[in-house]
């Protein structure tokens, strides 16, 4: 292959045009009002309160790219999760595979095409009411909120650390001064419902309020399970509720306190498998060189290869020999039985016992999972106080948060039936303790705590203002993976080994900023945020020994399992810089410059150090250190916001151009370990990290309107082109499969995210007789995706994705009916897809490289009947 040429090759396709509903409704910030917010719902177009700078401005006037959907949007579109609002959301994308499995404990956020390459990467930060919260699964949690805003672009000087792309801020409703309350419920088919329902009013008349709401959520799978006939496959949970309190002791302070608790209990996950290899019930695998082809044995896998690539030996050098190595190019097949989803989920007495053992575990057995999918359990609580100091012009502000939330995931992690499979461990079937066939059960926790604070001071004249404050974050993350199979053929012993290194970092930011309005008309912004980060080493489950030789420059001595060894501190500073100019009342332009910088919690590779000196040796080989220098940004941007045909059309435009280096990659390679006589584990390792290997540029151009021509009629739409050209980038997985190495794969796209979006949607709407109360609604919502690339050599890729939803409904006073269509036309295309290696009992039967592509399937049709009652 020469260099250049796979992008052309095999990435080439037609530009879809499609239309999906964005619409454009107001957004305000945490601490507003409940008049305020009811104000924003019924102004008119464009006429939107937001607060991407943490002071209520119109949108208009804000020069920054920003995306809101109000609660009447959210309710309008059912948007029920962070999936929903992105399928309706141009130049955002949600990955939910990570380590062989798709499901809801992992939810990797890609904002203007900017995908982290490590699931523990943080590229596009989320919050609640404006306090941060670690993991972006966090934001389903939040029932009926009043708003989601989307900031794109670095917001460093606000938002604080890891608004690398951009941050995602849901904001939750405020109760008022009078007593009153909702309930919204659906029922669909496959068993499915929502029920959420809300109540507020005054505990004090003008002084304190409360708002207390709940939900409960039930998904059923719309897939079935082949390795399990009549089992269902996503399987959904979620039940929730949350408490607010609103405290207002004089005109001119203001507390909001807000507390949230959720829990999600999901089946194993629907996702298909698409091998390049095919797997035969004789435990032989054919078509791979390092195996002898079976001549016998019915065909559990099929093989979907349609080329075979010259890889490279091991991914190291790009003068290594090549291997030929089959794949998958061009279009992932689409789903057909073939691809069908598989899910051994059968619990053995002994897998029972491996999954109530709790020693060593980061979750309670009582509250983790009991069978394959997940348990989830997510606590939020945070204090906002704002005080206004007289005439003065000076407000002081704080916001203080915490988060805590874990989840217990058990997937098969060999992704295909293997009941054919003869077990190693059990190969007469004497042993009842034990499945008689060969499986791989795997399992991983994690429990994610975050703290933070911040300290914020305004003031405000008619020509300038002027923002300071400070703030501190804590972040901890502790993971342990259930490596079952390992631990059934040793008998169901849990081993400390099997947690991983603990994650943490420490930010401390003093930040400000200045805008300054030159005249009436132009208007300068200043802004910046010194931050730094200190983040900690962690030895493993099994200690670690670090030798006074070390190649790694590390203190030498024995440490305690999952205690700290080392840790380092990254100062920086965040930059952004606006100019922005009113060209009429109702028309605005902007230009701005700024830079951002992601340290991430994976910012050190100790995993490795806990191996034996083979792996070590393994690690350094293909170029892993300890310490991961932080990803730097710098980002261009216009962009122009106005009112146009008499206020009958609202218009929002921007463009960026952005340079991502020091870029952090994954890079992975698979060794045979040492014997354990030897200090080693005796069976097949795959030894990963990060390391600062790439370099790329970005650009795009996004649009948003909407346009009410008349009376009664709506058409909002959003779209986006968001590019990615890769300059340097090296993955020895990657080279595994194409031979290309290093700069070899200048002008590739980033994977996992579309380059192009575009979405509308057109509603008609009017009066039932003669009592203004009594309304009716028609609306057509239509989402499109393009293709995402399965990896950076973009040789694989799955189709783009349209969704049309429909919905018909009535309101009478205070009763609402409708009903409803998702994804009308059953649209099959795969939502996301990752690569992995094949398992068989042998081992990892596709030797060094990726075997197969795993893909999230979509919720197929749901029709349904949704009631409201306002009180």
């Amino acid at each position: 292959m020469k260099r250049h040429t796979l992008r052309n090759t095999l990435s080439t396709g037609t530009l879809a045009a499609s239309l999906a509903m964005f619409a454009m409704t107001g957004t305000v910030y945490a601490q507003s009002t409940a008049p305020a917010e009811e104000e924003a719902a019924s102004a008119g177009i464009g006429d939107i309160v937001v607060t991407a700078r943490k002071r209520e401005e119109s949108l208009l006037k804000t020069p920054v790219a920003i995306t809101a959907i109000t609660s009447e949007a959210i309710e309008k579109k059912g948007i029920v999760s962070l999936n929903d609002a992105v399928l309706n959301t141009p130049g955002l994308n949600v990955s939910n595979a990570s380590s062989g499995r798709n499901d809801r404990s992992f939810q990797q956020i890609s904002l203007r095409g900017m995908t982290p390459s490590t699931a523990n990467s943080t590229l596009t930060a989320t919050f609640i009411d404006g306090v941060p919260v670690a993991s972006a699964t966090a934001l389903n949690a939040v029932s009926d909120p009043a708003r989601l805003e989307i900031l794109r672009g670095p917001q460093s000087a606000y938002f604080g650390r890891n608004t690398f792309a951009g941050a995602i801020n849901v904001v939750t409703k405020v109760p008022g001064n009078d007593w009153g309350g909702n309930f919204a419920g659906f029922i669909v088919n496959r068993g499915g419902y929502d029920m959420t329902g809300a109540i507020q009013g005054p505990l004090i008349e003008d002084v304190l309020s409360f708002r207390l709401s709940g939900q409960a959520f039930e998904r059923g799978g719309s897939y079935d399970n082949v390795a399990a006939p009549g089992q269902a496959l996503g399987d959904q949970s979620t039940r929730n509720v949350s408490l607010l309190l609103a405290f207002t002791p004089a005109s001119n302070l203001k507390i909001k306190a807000f507390g949230m608790l959720s829990r999600d209990k999901d089946g194993a996950p629907a996702q298909a498998m698409v091998s390049a290899y095919e797997v035969r019930s004789n435990n032989g695998v054919a078509q791979l060189p390092a195996f002898t082809p079976a001549a016998a044995g019915n065909v559990i896998i099929p093989s979907a290869s349609n080329c075979t690539l010259q890889g490279l030996t091991a991914g190291r050098s790009a003068t290594e020999a090549r291997v030929a190595r089959p794949w998958l190019c061009g279009a992932i097949p689409a789903y057909n039985p073939a691809f069908a989803p598989a899910q051994n989920t059968q619990i053995t007495p002994k897998l029972g016992q491996i999954l109530a053992d709790g020693r060593f575990r980061v979750a309670n057995p009582n509250k983790s999972t009991d069978g394959y999918g997940l348990v989830r359990e997510y606590k939020h609580a945070h204090l906002n106080i704002d005080w206004d100091i007289g005439d003065t012009g000076i407000t002081l502000s704080s916001l203080t948060g915490y988060n805590d939330e874990y989840y217990s995931q058990l997937a098969d992690l060999d992704n295909y039936d293997t009941s054919q499979l003869r077990n190693p461990a059990n190969p007469t079937g004497a042993n009842p303790a034990l499945l008689n066939y060969w499986d791989f059960p795997f399992g991983v926790e994690r429990r994610t705590r975050d703290f933070s604070q911040e300290v914020r001071a305004n003031y405000e004249t008619d020509t300038l203002r002027v923002m300071l404050g400070s703030s501190y974050l804590w972040t901890r993350a502790d993971s342990d993976l259930l490596n079952v199979q390992t631990e059934l053929v040793l008998n169901g012993a849990r081993n400390a080994v099997t947690l991983s290194p603990p994650q943490q970092s420490r930010n401390f930011s003093v930040f400000g900023a200045l805008n300054y309005n030159v005249t009436d008309a132009l208007k300068i912004n200043l802004e910046g945020r010194w931050q730094r980060d200190t983040i900690s080493a962690f030895s493993g489950g099994a200690g670690l020994t670090i030798s006074p030789t070390n190649q790694f420059g590390l203190p030498a001595g024995t440490y305690a399992p999952t205690t700290e060894f080392f840790k380092k501190s990254f100062s920086n500073f965040l930059p952004r810089v606006i100019i922005n100019y009113d060209v009429t009342p109702d028309m605005m332009v902007y230009a701005s410059w700024s830079k951002a910088v992601n340290v991430s919690l994976a910012s050190f590779n100790t995993g490795f150090l806990n191996g034996s000196t083979a792996v070590v040796a393994a690690a350094e080989s293909i170029g892993l250190g300890v310490q991961v220098d932080p990803e730097k940004l710098t980002n261009y941007e216009v962009g122009l916001k106005g009112k146009f045909l008499d206020g009958k059309l609202f218009l929002s435009l921007a463009g960026y151009v952005a340079t991502w280096t020091d870029q952090q990659n994954t890079r992975s390679i698979f060794i045979q370990d040492l014997p354990v006589a030897q200090g080693g584990t005796g069976a097949p390792q795959i030894v990963s990290g990060l390391a600062n290997s790439g370099k790329t540029k970005l650009y795009g151009i996004e649009l948003d309107m909407t346009l009410r021509p008349v009376e009664g009629v709506t058409l909002d739409i959003a779209t986006s082109m968001n590019d990615t050209d890769i300059q340097t980038f090296t993955d020895p997985n990657v080279s595994l499969l194409t031979g290309l190495f290093g700069d070899d794969f200048k002008g590739n796209q980033l994977p996992l995210a579309s380059k192009y979006s575009f979405n509308a949607g057109l509603q008609f709407d009017g009066q039932i007789g003669s009592a203004e109360e009594n309304t009716w609604f028609i609306r057509g919502d239509f989402a499109y995706k393009s293709r995402q690339f399965v990896d950076a050599s973009n040789i694989a890729w799955i189709k783009g994705r349209s969704v049309v939803n429909g919905r018909i409904g009535v309101k009478f006073g205070n009763y609402g009916l409708e009903v409803f269509a998702l994804n009308l036309l059953n649209n099959k295309a795969y939502t996301t897809a990752a690569a992995n290696r094949i398992l068989t009992p042998t081992g990892v039967a596709s030797t060094t490289a990726f075997g197969y592509v795993y893909a999230g399937l979509p919720e197929l049709r749901l029709v349904g009947l949704r009631g409201t009652v306002k009180f």
